[in-house]
């Protein structure tokens, strides 16, 4: 089927190659104890005992694997890394038997807080095989030194910088920029806590909200010192120091038990590697990566096969797993919306499912949820969908960075969710309004002229604000919303939530607080979900774990490319290019929440333009 993409399909974005750290600590290493691995076949006598694999990582690390790379710079397959392919690839490099160690070697890295967690756990279950685990920067920021704390050695450059500042959440407040403009958004919400509303309608945040940020950054902040106390063997305070530093070089990092070996530059880690084991080691690239076929594009020819080619597809009679990907804004069927990047439709999420569940190999679904919610309507069919689907194969939820307002509302459609430590989790309430353009039209000379019968006649038109009586009839037709929204956590997690009040009218929460509140079953990523989905599902032996969506091809690519009709404006370009990454992908989210409110007058949202750590 062409909307899978498989496991082995997937890892295309990596450049493997293999490490031992705890280096750190002995200056020379024996090979890693050779033990039975359930599976995994023995290897014959003479391939090299001590084989390291290196995964460099480069640019922002994606939730799935994504297709074609169509710019003007790079014209070819991505080599962004993704998420789903890193767990695969860790996974195997944790059961080969051959493999002594692992190294990460990252290369202008970024990854979220939850990302970080994530793979984390995966390089705990490395160093639980055997292998010695080592990572290497030439500097960190809070999120790759996250990473680097569950290796056995953290390499970084004597030069380079190791900057820890704590954390900062920030929000955008778009009410400066809409007054400029002329604009108003006239906005109703439901939720004394709710706070999605706010980015439109005010220039800071409210007392209630703010203390529900508050308290989200306190929990980042608790699990990002834990760990580093954990794993660096120091205590609290210590770990309080370096945050308070903020700023350290290589040498003051080392100093403070933060990093374990001090390098020259990149070029000094293999040989580094090499000293660190008796006899030597081989550095391997590649070794779970599939060899990708090379094109020549000098000739015309060459191109038919990138057009015709599509992601690998599954061989075998091995069982499977789906994982469905739902990653960013929710929203209605619109033209173009089921193939767009960062945005979730129920057509998309419907085509998904339907081939999970028609598919006799896929005995279990995995939705990966990482939303902050969108429309009202969307959330409710797509919940339809993934709830028919649950009475067919079983169906469970891993949460990402975010799962608020709609991103948890479908997430109550799985028989159990699973929330990374830091995942934004419920915002159970919901926001409702219109963008109204009155304001701009007179300052821009534009004369609307309406002719109307009907006392709500005009009720969205997005020319004028709401009337008191419009007002009361939004706010009755978003308490519906949102009884419906809370009937269907209870039918989910009615037994593990006493009071639904105590835990909506749009808290947040993130970590174990989540599961205090009923809100999520356990803390676990998205590679435990799977193994758990797998002993639901009965299976045993081996199991090929399917991502949906499929990366796309380069046909595909360019039908939407040339499909795109409207660009920044160019004054517009430095600024946007500018931005930090999280700054960006907060004002695009904004953005596309927006242009959901204006084709769903109730949309059920977290606050957008988050730029979280």
């Amino acid at each position: 089927m062409r909307d899978w993409r498989i496991w082995t399909g997937t890892a295309a974005v990596l450049s493997v190659g293999m490490a031992l750290p705890g280096w750190a600590a002995f200056p020379r290493v024996q090979a890693a104890p050779v033990h039975p691995v359930a599976g995994v076949r023995a290897r014959g006598i003479g391939l090299p005992a001590h084989r390291v694999a290196q995964i460099t990582l480069k640019g922002t690390l994606l939730e799935y694997p994504r297709g074609f790379n169509f710019s003007l710079f790079h014209f070819g397959p991505s080599h962004r890394p993704a998420l789903t392919s890193l767990i695969h690839t860790l996974g195997k490099a944790a059961q080969d038997r051959g493999i002594a160690g692992v190294y990460l070697n990252l290369q202008s890295f970024d990854l979220s807080l939850t990302q970080a967690q994530e793979l984390g756990r995966r390089l705990d279950r490395l160093r639980r095989a055997g292998k010695q685990v080592a990572v290497f920067s030439e500097d960190y920021d809070t999120n790759t030194y996250l990473l680097a704390c569950h290796a056995n050695t953290i390499l970084m450059a004597r030069h380079g910088t190791l900057f820890l500042p704590g954390v900062e959440l920030q929000l955008m407040f778009f009410k400066g920029l809409l007054d400029k403009l002329h604009l108003q958004a006239d906005m109703v919400q439901i939720g004394k806590f709710k706070g999605a509303e706010e980015p439109f309608t005010r220039t800071s945040a409210s007392k209630a909200f703010a203390g529900q940020v508050r308290q989200l950054v306190g929990a980042w902040y608790q699990q990002i010192s834990a760990t580093i106390a954990a794993h660096r063997h120091l205590t609290q305070a210590q770990v309080a120091a370096a945050i308070n530093q903020g700023w350290m070089p290589g040498t003051a990092a080392k100093k403070r038990g933060l990093v374990d070996v001090l390098t020259t530059g990149r070029q000094t880690v293999t040989p580094w590697l090499e000293k660190h084991f008796a006899g030597g080691c081989v550095v391997v690239h590649n070794l779970v990566t599939p060899t990708r076929a090379t094109v020549n594009l000098n000739s015309p020819f060459a191109l038919f096969q990138l057009l015709n080619s599509g992601p690998a597809r599954p061989g075998g009679l091995w069982p499977a797993i789906a994982v469905i990907c739902a990653t960013g804004v929710i929203a209605d069927d619109f033209p173009g919306a089921a193939e767009a990047d960062g945005i979730i439709t129920p057509a998309r999420i419907g085509r998904e499912v339907a081939a999970a569940v028609k598919n006799p190999r896929v005995k279990a679904i995995v939705l990966r949820v990482n939303s902050p919610g969108g429309s009202a309507e969307a959330s409710e069919e797509i919940w339809q969908i993934l709830r028919a689907a649950g009475r067919k194969k079983p169906l469970t939820v891993s949460l990402g960075s975010e799962a608020a307002s709609g991103g948890y509302y479908i997430a109550t459609a799985g028989s159990q969710i699973t929330a990374d430590p830091g995942t934004i989790t419920g915002s159970i309430g919901v926001v409702g309004g219109k963008l109204v353009l009155g304001g701009l039209f007179k300052e821009i000379g534009l004369h609307v002229e309406t002719f109307s019968q009907g006392q709500n006649a005009g009720l969205f038109d997005g020319i004028t604000a709401f009337t008191p009586p419009q007002r009361v009839f939004v706010r009755h037709l978003m308490r519906r919303t949102y009884r419906l929204f809370t009937r269907r956590v209870m039918e989910s997690r009615g037994k593990k939530i006493a009071n639904i009040q105590a835990v909506a009218r749009g808290r947040l929460f993130a970590g174990t607080a989540a599961v205090k509140a009923g809100l999520v079953d356990r803390i676990g990523s998205l590679a435990a979900v799977i193994r758990r989905a797998a002993r639901t599902a009965h299976i045993v032996g081996p199991y090929q774990v399917l991502i949906f969506p499929r990366a796309k091809t380069l046909a595909e690519m360019i039908r939407e490319k040339f499909g795109i009709k409207a660009e920044l404006p160019l004054q517009l370009g430095p600024l946007w290019s500018g931005l930090s990454p999280a700054a960006r992908r907060g004002a695009l989210e904004g953005l596309q929440m927006l242009r959901v409110l204006q084709r769903d007058e109730v949309i059920l949202a977290a606050p957008v333009g988050w730029m979280k750590p």
